[in-house]
């Protein structure tokens, strides 16, 4: 019974430190764009790269929620499986 105690507190940790890692990905900040053409001629060269960078960081964040995706699928697969061999184990007990 102890070590089943351990057991799930050492799962209940991991999976603390795992939900910490989880929406790592934060969404870039928009970039301002005036509305003003005094201010888009005055500033063109830094809207351009204003929004070069911003699209660089939409990119680099969608690589981010893809990845994020497939680690907590593969996740959600190992849960899936050890919790049908705890079920199948139940079964076998209640028999």
């Amino acid at each position: 019974m102890a070590l089943l105690k351990q057991t799930w507190a050492a799962l209940a940790v991991l999976g603390w430190g795992s939900a910490s890692i989880a929406g790592s990905c934060l969404p870039p900040v928009s970039p301002w764009m005036p509305t003003d053409p005094d201010d888009v001629r005055a500033y063109a060269d830094l809207l351009r790269r204003d929004a070069e960078a911003y699209f660089a960081e939409v990119e680099q964040y969608f690589r981010c929620q893809d990845q994020e995706r497939r680690e907590v699928f593969e996740q959600a697969r190992e849960v899936s499986e050890g919790y049908a061999r705890v079920l199948e184990l139940q079964g076998r007990v209640r028999k």
